[in-house]
């Protein structure tokens, strides 16, 4: 199997769903798709909080620049 690039949440999706139906259709181990799926919602999670970041930065920035205008 190609290697996969898992660079948004969309991307983890698919990823995860080809992981079920190669397990339901018997074609990988268990065990393997454990660690598939234990990697995968890691990653989902780092790109959540990586989003969540960048939405309160945004939200910091535009604050700030409304005080500035404000002040001035």
């Amino acid at each position: 199997m190609a290697a996969r690039t898992l660079k948004t949440q969309s991307d983890i999706s698919r990823a995860l769903a080809h992981v079920y139906r190669e397990v339901d259709g018997d074609r990988m181990d268990v065990a393997k798709a454990r660690a598939l799926i234990y990697c995968a919602l890691s990653l989902s999670s780092v790109l959540s909080e990586h989003d969540l970041e960048a939405r309160i930065l945004a939200l910091e920035t535009q604050a700030a620049q409304s005080i500035t205008r404000k002040a001035s």
